[in-house]
């Protein structure tokens, strides 16, 4: 699993574009000549701006607007070469907290404060994980707040208002929990503020109902916080450990989790964002080309284009290793470095942050 907008987020500045020469294009923003890397779309004679310039779609395309699409140009580059790398499966589990039947007779009386789960993730590998959805149990009706913290910071990191309107009800949340930010490890807390509620959970206690079943690589614990009925983080000394239900039920998502790694090593993706773009220029060039009015020279300079994009074959007198081509061996590369990392080993000459295992 990756979380795509991180990473673009995180490699946007990685590869840029160089400012022309012509005054009449030199309208690139600060953002978009960046290129922490080294490595420039334009060193390509197909991807110049002028090019770019004059066959986007929009005759009068603003200069704001213009690098507005300069950047999500290095964002789709971006994305294609994570999701041509990252293509293994990387499923590892989905689990409900509790799966048997629990009979509704009873219900629990909660003391004031915080109740629900800690959350601990492992720490011998990267994962992500995703709360799917929360199942309710509860009598009578009214509200409840959902919140997640993390123990990295006071603040709530998610939280929801959920209206209990039935005995059994489904409530989405999609709450994706990653590797890549400064809230990650450490311990979790999810759960909601007993203070003046209208409802209450019901008890698990027939037959195996109570029996919590812990996703791959998370431990869940239910816990307690009596008296604190605030949105700030509690006190970790006063956590204790609780025998009661709180009537939530989490449906989790396992992943490993390649987030942090392309963050962190973002130098070995350089090279093939650089030829993504590349190719993302000169197809776009290549579109317009079809519906150019000189049509001798666009289909010339459509040939020019495909040679460049696709290579030519190996008995052509002339031999060109095409971009898709070189971009198909910077993947490779890269794929063969995580093969490494996950080994323990490290590419010779080059410091990468090892979180795999």
């Amino acid at each position: 699993m990756i979380n795509i907008t991180k990473i673009q987020n995180s490699l946007v500045g990685l590869v840029g574009f160089k400012q022309p020469y012509n005054p009449d294009y030199a309208i690139l923003d600060a953002g978009n000549q960046l290129s922490s890397s080294g490595y420039f779309v334009t060193d390509n004679p197909y991807a110049k701006i002028e090019y770019i310039k004059d066959n986007q779609d929009y005759l009068s395309i603003s200069d704001l607007d213009f690098n507005l699409a300069i950047t999500d140009l290095k964002k789709s580059a971006i994305s294609n070469v994570c999701n041509q790398v990252f293509n293994e499966y990387d499923f590892l589990d989905r689990s409900l907290l509790f799966k048997y039947a629990s009979n509704k007779q009873e219900v629990e009386s909660l003391p004031v404060g915080f109740v629900g789960y800690r959350v601990k993730v492992d720490s011998k590998k990267n994962i992500a994980f995703k709360i799917n959805r929360v199942l309710l149990d509860f009598e009578g009706t009214g509200n409840i707040k959902l919140l997640l913290w993390n123990t990295a910071q006071k603040a709530v990191i998610e939280s929801k208002d959920i209206s209990i309107a039935s005995d059994h009800q489904e409530e989405v949340l999609e709450w994706v929990i990653d590797n890549s930010g400064t809230t990650y490890k450490g311990e979790y807390y999810i759960g909601y503020i007993v203070d003046g509620l209208t409802v209450t959970p019901y008890k698990r206690e027939y037959e195996a109902a109570n029996l919590l079943t812990n996703p791959t690589y998370l431990y869940f614990e239910k816990v307690k916080v009596v008296g604190h009925i605030t949105e700030a983080l509690f006190d970790l000394n006063d956590v204790d450990g609780m025998s009661e239900d709180c009537g939530l039920n989490f449906d989790i998502t396992v992943y490993d989790d390649f987030t942090d790694f392309a963050i962190n090593n973002k130098m070995l993706f350089a090279r093939a964002i650089q030829l993504q773009a590349i190719i993302s220029c000169a197809q776009m060039y290549m579109a317009s080309l079809r519906s150019n009015s000189n049509q001798i020279n666009s289909e010339q300079l459509y040939q020019k284009i495909m040679v460049e994009i696709e290579g030519t074959s190996g008995d052509s007198v002339v031999r060109v290793h095409g971009l898709k081509n070189q971009l198909l061996g910077e993947i490779t590369s890269i794929r063969s470095e995580i093969a490494k990392l996950k080994k323990g080993f490290f590419k010779s000459g080059q410091i990468l942050r090892s979180t795999l295992r």
